[in-house]
């Protein structure tokens, strides 16, 4: 047997004992996104808004696909202060800025739902029409 097919052959009992394929550890990473030019008005301060539950495209299979980064962004005509959480069936995290990313949902299903809740706060003044979230991105990366 050449030197080759030796290594070949202990490459393939090593493997075989540890339970290891070439591609058993090699888990399919992507992306996923969704935009809503619209999101909720914020009319009452204090009170929570939410977005519609969050899904990846209908074309698009995620499988067991674990969370390894979350980036959003959204936007407001008016200056409020607003505060924000993404939040998953397993938790929520804050949002500190209107566009971001993080890495707090790492291992959780890529699958979601996720939903973006809003806030006025409580001493905002209740006049005018409310304050709306537009222009929201979620992005969701996987693998």
């Amino acid at each position: 047997m050449t030197s080759w097919g030796c290594v070949l052959v202990v490459m393939a009992v090593l493997s075989a004992a540890l339970g290891v394929t070439p591609s058993a550890n090699a888990a399919e990473a992507g992306s996923w996104a969704v935009t809503l030019p619209r999101g909720p008005l914020l009319t009452t301060p204090g009170r929570d808004e939410r977005t519609k539950p969050l899904r990846p495209p209908t074309s698009q299979l995620v499988g067991n696909g674990r969370i390894t980064r979350v980036s959003w962004r959204y936007a407001m005509q008016e200056t409020h202060a607003v505060r924000a959480w993404l939040c998953h069936p397993r938790g929520c995290v804050e949002l500190a800025t209107r566009r971001g990313a993080t890495q707090a949902l790492e291992g959780l299903s890529a699958e979601g739902p996720f939903v973006l809740r809003f806030r006025c706060a409580a001493s905002a003044s209740a006049a005018g029409p409310g304050v709306r979230i537009e222009n929201l991105q979620l992005i969701v990366n996987y693998h």
